[in-house]
């Protein structure tokens, strides 16, 4: 690393620089990581980012910092800075794969599909079983438009963790979407199990009911839909 302020190639092992003073490295980077997740833990991210930015001013590349300092950025919305700093982060340590999946909602909350699905891509070369990033990418795939991509993901994700109830529902909505209603059908009452009024999939599998002709059915999923929209507007109004 070189020095900032003069251009000199120090040592690696010199905390200061031998031509200018400037130094070089924070003798207490690690206390400043614990300080700042401390912060950030406790509400301070004005804190939390503080020690992070001054870390980095004596150690830009440390992957840890720039990975933290970019989900600081991410959680105050200037999600810009955060991709620089997830991408900062990649460059000192090309398998940080935390850096590589915050990277990727990072794209994908930009709206940038393509840049998210590299990203997520990424984490499955460092991990093929992360199931998470299977689910991500899948989601990222089926907004750009690659269903049967999606697919793939999406059923990677249910092997991994069959308890995985939102892909089964995206696996219902990609085969109603294939025309396929039948198996959309069994993946939406799978989505369903165990989720009280999981209302996107008592919907669509009403809609197939009524295709099928089987109204009462279809009135039925209808009525369980409206009490969970009832139910969730009464829990919004006793919040506020």
């Amino acid at each position: 690393m070189r020095c900032k302020r003069c251009g000199h190639q120090p040592d690696e092992s010199a905390k200061f620089c031998a031509e200018c003073g400037l130094l070089l490295k924070d003798p207490h980077i690690d206390d400043r990581i614990l300080l700042a997740l401390a912060s950030a833990r406790d509400g301070n991210q004005k804190e939390a980012r503080k020690e992070l930015v001054h870390l980095l001013e004596a150690d830009p590349d440390n992957a840890l910092a720039n990975q933290l300092l970019g989900t600081l950025y991410f959680k105050q919305g200037t999600i810009d800075l955060a991709i620089e700093c997830y991408e900062k982060a990649l460059v000192s340590a090309p398998s940080f794969i935390v850096a590589a999946y915050d990277l990727g909602v990072a794209w994908y909350h930009r709206g940038n599909m393509l840049e998210a699905i590299t990203a997520f891509r990424r984490c499955l070369s460092i991990d093929p079983d992360y199931n998470a990033a299977h689910y991500r990418l899948a989601v990222a795939l089926f907004h750009a438009g690659e269903l049967s991509l999606a697919l793939e993901h999406f059923e990677q994700c249910t092997s991994l963790t069959p308890e995985y109830l939102m892909a089964r529902y995206h696996i219902g909505v990609i085969h109603e979407r294939f025309g396929d209603t039948r198996r959309a059908a069994r993946e939406f009452i799978r989505s369903s199990e165990g989720v009280i009024g999981e209302v996107s999939s008592l919907y669509h599998l009403a809609m197939i009911r009524k295709e099928e002709g089987n109204q009462a059915e279809a009135d039925e999923l209808l009525a369980r839909v409206r009490e969970f929209a009832r139910n969730a507007n009464n829990k919004d109004k006793a919040k506020a």
